[in-house]
C-alpha cells in the first residue's frame, strides 16, 4: 500500500480506506483520555512514526492531517480537561525532503494548534521508538502509535513484543499480507508464517504469528484490505479492552459482514442489507457461530458478570452489540437473568451480575 514515493501521485483506494480507518479510531480515542474532566492521565503522546509529508499529490490529507483534525474537533468543544494536559503530537520520518514539506504545510492557519505540542523529526523507525523510550514506559501517559511501515521488516518480533508491552499504549501498524505470501522465505521478510491455501486469509495468518506473541492481559485486532489481486491489512493492539472494544466498532462499521476487511474476505456473497435481517440464511458465519458459541457458555452458567461477556466478545473479534441477541433470546426464555440487553464496555470497573437459573 505505502512505497517510498507513492505521497506523489493520488492516494488509492486501498491507501483512503486505510487512512479512513485509522482517523476514525483517533475519533474514538481521543475522547476516552481527553473528554473526562478528571481524567488520570497528566500527558497524552500521539506517535505517527512513518508520517509522510502530510498529503498525496492532489492534496487529500494523510495521517498527520487527520490526526490534527480530529485533535482540533476536540479543541474547538471546548473539552473541561484540555488545559491540564500535557498533549504532544510526535511526526516523524526517515525521509528529510518529507518533514521538511510537513513542516511547510503545518504553518497553513487551518493546521494550527496551539494547545498541542506538535514535533517534526527525522528518525527512523527505531530511532524514534529509543528516542521517545522514556515516554513510552510512562504509566501516567496515554499513548497511541501509528505504524505505516513500508514494507513489513520494521515491526519484527522483538519489537512487536516491546509495543504490545507498552504500558497505556495502542498501536496500529500495516503491512502488506501478499508479501509475506509471496516472499516468506526471502531473507529480507523476518516474519515467518505457513502459506495458508487461501491468498485471502495471509492476513489472518499473520495475525496468528503475532497473536502467539501476545500476552493473555492484550488485545489484538485485525483488518484486511483489497487492492487489486494483493491484500494488504492492519494490526491493532491494546492492553485495554475499551481500546479493542473501539477498534472493533470501527472495523465492523466498515464491514457489516465480518467486521475484519474492505471485500468479502470469506466469500458468502451476502450483501450488508442482507445481515441485517434476522433471518439464518442471511446470517454470516462468523455471526452465527459467535451466537452459537455464546448462547452455550451462557447456559452452562460460565458467564458470571457483564465483564466476562465482554471479554468473550472481544476475545472473538465481536463488539458488545453483537451479543444482544443472544442475551434477549436467554432472558425471554427464562434461562438468564441480568439488568442488561446489551452489554457495557465502559462498566468494566463495576458490571452487572448475570446468572442463570
Amino acid at each position: 500500500m505505502a512505497t517510498s514515493g507513492f505521497h506523489n501521485n493520488p492516494y488509492d483506494a486501498g491507501t483512503l480506506t486505510k487512512l479512513k480507518i485509522f482517523e476514525l479510531y483517533v475519533q474514538e480515542w481521543i475522547p476516552v483520555f481527553v473528554a473526562p474532566p478528571r481524567t488520570p492521565f497528566r500527558e497524552i503522546h500521539i506517535f505517527d512514526l512513518f508520517c509522510g509529508p502530510g498529503t498525496d499529490s492532489v492534496g487529500n490529507p494523510g495521517s498527520p492531517l487527520r490526526i490534527i483534525r480530529q485533535l482540533k474537533n476536540y479543541g474547538a468543544a471546548g473539552m473541561k480537561s484540555w488545559p491540564r494536559l500535557k498533549i504532544v503530537l510526535h511526526l516523524s520520518d526517515i525521509d528529510g525532503r518529507k518533514i521538511n514539506r510537513l513542516s511547510e504545510l503545518l504553518k497553513k492557519p487551518q493546521w494550527q494548534l496551539h494547545e498541542v505540542a506538535i514535533e517534526t523529526r527525522v528518525h527512523t523507525f527505531e530511532e524514534a521508538l529509543n528516542i521517545n523510550e522514556t515516554i513510552l514506559n510512562d504509566r501516567k501517559a496515554a499513548k497511541l502509535l501509528l505504524i505505516d511501515q513500508y514494507g513489513v521488516d520494521s515491526v519484527n518480533q522483538e519489537v512487536f513484543k516491546k509495543l504490545i508491552k507498552y504500558p497505556k499504549t495502542d498501536f496500529i501498524f500495516f503491512l502488506s499480507s501478499s508479501t509475506l505470501h509471496r516472499f516468506r522465505d526471502h531473507p529480507a521478510i523476518k516474519i515467518k508464517i505457513s502459506r495458508p491455501d487461501r491468498s485471502y486469509d495471509v492476513h489472518r495468518a499473520a495475525f496468528d504469528w503475532y497473536k502467539n506473541l501476545t500476552p493473555e492481559s492484550a488485545f489484538l485486532g485485525r483488518f484486511s484490505i483489497k487492492k487489486g489481486s494483493n491484500i494488504y491489512g492492519l494490526i491493532f493492539g491494546s492492553q485495554h479492552p475499551l481500546g479493542a472494544h473501539k477498534f472493533l466498532q470501527v472495523a465492523w462499521a466498515n464491514d457489516q459482514i465480518a467486521g475484519e476487511a474492505d471485500f468479502d474476505i470469506d466469500e458468502e456473497n451476502i450483501s450488508p442489507n442482507q445481515s441485517l435481517f434476522p433471518l439464518t440464511e442471511f446470517q454470516p458465519r462468523k455471526i452465527q457461530a459467535f451466537e452459537a458459541d455464546l448462547e452455550t457458555v451462557l447456559r452452562k452458567g460460565k458467564m458470571r458478570s457483564e465483564a466476562d461477556i465482554i471479554h468473550f466478545c472481544i476475545t472473538a473479534g465481536m463488539t458488545g452489540s453483537h451479543a444482544s441477541p443472544v442475551i434477549k433470546k436467554l432472558k425471554k426464555e427464562g434461562v438468564l437473568f441480568c439488568d442488561f440487553h446489551t452489554p457495557n464496555v465502559r462498566k468494566l470497573r463495576d458490571p452487572r451480575a448475570v446468572s442463570v437459573c
